[in-house]
């Protein structure tokens, strides 16, 4: 049992990591909050935004047997996320950016909650975690119903997406001046157009 329990964490850890490489809202958001703050600051944001993978994969053992009546709903959800994208791409474009004195005094405290409503915002946590669990028990490689046992996936698929962020905060916070002697005040922009470019990416890839 604990060996069931302990390959059950590293496993979902594994596909969180690996399933979060994706860009999306948070990603995007840590490393706006590591430039805008400090590395603390987008840690806890991070920290935040992997939460909610702990309901959307509760969820999905749940109610793994509806997968196939959610192929098409999975599909417009790929499409709401680009929209979101879209949208923070662009406020982050028009947004003016501060100069690094100001970034030292803004407010600070509710990183932890801006990073869960990010999270819980990204329309494709639900639908993927189901597709995995599926498949993992279609193919017998999570075989076990014992609740210690899939409590400890559940935990693991937060686990493996708070690393991949503690990562991107680290990164970008040691490359934080590099970014500002590069970029100077047009970061933002920058940030911005890059996030719309994944956002028209991925429109394209799903249209074609």
């Amino acid at each position: 049992m604990l060996w069931a329990v302990f390959s059950s964490l590293l496993l979902a850890t594994a596909i969180s990591f690996a399933g979060s490489v994706q860009l999306g809202p948070v990603n995007f958001g840590t490393i706006h909050t590591a430039l805008n703050k400090d590395k603390k600051a987008a840690i806890l944001f991070g920290f935040g935004g992997s939460l909610p993978e702990l309901i959307y994969c509760g969820l999905a053992f749940a109610s793994a047997n509806l997968l196939n009546e959610l192929q098409g709903f999975q599909e417009a959800l790929k499409y709401l996320t680009i929209g979101i994208l879209l949208v923070f791409g662009t406020y982050l474009f028009f947004l003016k950016s501060s100069s690094q004195e100001s970034k030292h005094g803004m407010k600070k405290g509710n990183e932890v909650w801006v990073g869960a409503t990010f999270g819980l915002l990204n329309p494709q946590l639900y639908p993927f975690w189901l597709f995995v669990i599926t498949n993992l028990k279609t193919n017998e490689i999570l075989t076990s119903d014992h609740w210690l046992v899939q409590s400890a996936f559940v935990v693991g698929s937060a686990f493996g997406a708070f690393l991949l962020q503690y990562l991107v905060a680290e990164f970008t916070t040691r490359k934080k001046e590099f970014i500002y002697m590069k970029l100077t005040k047009s970061y933002n922009k920058v940030l911005g157009s890059v996030i719309i470019a994944v956002a028209l990416v991925q429109l394209l890839i799903n249209l074609f």
